[in-house]
């Protein structure tokens, strides 16, 4: 599918600085454990401080800075090796720029920081996921898993191995998921994976056929503003090589969204593609191209976007890297008209549980009869981890 508009990059003048060393310092996780209890338990904690400067031009809001610090904590138990419970929460003070942002589709910085952590899904607080998986042999090449639970569809449907980590990878939530129809999370839901690990039709590769259905809300999205509940169901067929995965995605929500006169709700279909291939051992590219039907309200109804991954072999530490990347998304029926992404980082493996990323993104909304907001955010991340 062709792209409507000619992209148009602005950049504005570089007139901020970053945040002063010190304060970034004060962000860095002291004191994080991990435990494997037994040969069935583990308990894992990591710890993520973010420090964002944003440049804004083209809106009133001032050049700001914002910092979040997130730990996320998980349990898992596996008595059997086809028997699996898992449970995750997380607490975070501060939401970074995701409040005072100017962009109106796209956050700098993706992960669930401290509002979004309270009142999930208008049920609760602070518990992501709780979920039981058991899986099934059904050949020896051949298994199915069932999961289900309160679940993160997210971890099931729109996988990349170079842009689905904003702790480990890019920050911008447009390269962690695809941000057209972004998987919904932390509700109750049921998973099936189907796995084949045998060379039929490709030789050296494996397939997987995963689907899921979630009940989840839609926050204030209905009609006069309320919530409205809705039934969401994803597939995604995926080919695996051993240096590259392929995906094909389809997701659809029930109608309860509004559309764009707000007078009544009709429901999403989207179609999408996603890929990430190692070319060498130190460089990898990834791509997403996806399609949403505009019957809702929707910003846009197509992306694309890609980038690579260079690994620290480069300069002879393996487990550093570089991540570049560029989206555009386009369409849609709302005041924007077209959103321009790029990304670039850096991060540094400190020791074997603590890496630092220095990262900057550009971004550049356009809307019909609003504010154009465009600017650079500037940012350094400190994750602990196990």
């Amino acid at each position: 599918m062709s792209i409507s508009n000619t992209a148009v990059v602005r950049f504005p003048d570089i007139g901020t600085r970053m945040l002063p060393f010190a304060f970034l310092a004060a962000m860095l996780p002291f004191s994080v454990q991990a435990y494997d209890v037994s040969d069935d338990w583990f308990i894992g904690v990591t710890t993520t401080g973010v420090v964002q400067q944003g440049e804004f031009s083209g809106t009133d809001i001032d050049d700001t800075g914002r910092a979040t610090l997130v730990t996320d904590i998980g349990i898992n138990y596996q008595p059997t090796d086809r028997d699996e419970f898992d449970l995750m929460a997380s607490f975070a003070f501060g939401d970074s720029l995701s409040k005072v942002s100017p962009y109106a589709t796209h956050t700098p910085y993706a992960d669930d920081l401290a509002d979004a952590l309270e009142d999930i899904n208008g049920r609760r607080d602070y518990l992501l996921t709780a979920w039981y998986r058991r899986t099934f042999a059904l050949g020896e090449d051949i298994s199915l898993a069932l999961t289900g639970g309160i679940i993160d569809s997210t971890g099931y449907i729109d996988d990349n191995a170079f842009a689905n980590d904003e702790v480990s990878q890019f920050m911008n939530d447009a390269f962690v998921n695809d941000t057209l129809m972004t998987p919904p999370s932390y509700d109750t839901g049921v998973v099936a994976e189907l796995d084949i690990a045998d060379n039929w039709l490709v030789e050296n590769a494996s397939w997987s056929l995963w689907s899921v259905w979630m009940n989840t809300k839609n926050v204030g999205g209905g009609l006069d503003g309320g919530d409205e509940t809705y039934n969401y169901y994803a597939a995604q067929l995926g080919l695996h090589t051993q240096t590259g995965n392929y995906r094909l995605l389809a997701q659809y929500a029930t109608d309860e969204f509004l559309d764009p006169e707000e007078e009544k709700t009709e429901d999403i279909m989207y179609f999408g593609f996603s890929a990430d291939q190692e070319i060498t051992d130190i460089i990898g590219v990834f791509a997403r191209v996806s399609w949403q039907d505009n019957d809702a309200a929707i910003p846009h109804d197509t992306l694309y976007s890609g980038g690579f991954n260079i690994n620290g072999g480069l300069w002879g530490r393996a487990d550093d890297e570089i991540g570049i990347a560029y989206a555009h998304l386009d369409g849609g029926n709302t005041e924007i008209d077209q959103t321009d992404i790029m990304e670039g980082y850096v991060k540094f493996q400190l020791t074997k549980y603590t890496d630092l990323t220095l990262d900057i993104q550009y971004m550049d909304e356009e809307a019909t009869d609003a504010d154009e907001p465009y600017g650079f955010i500037y940012g350094i991340r400190a994750s602990v981890y196990f």
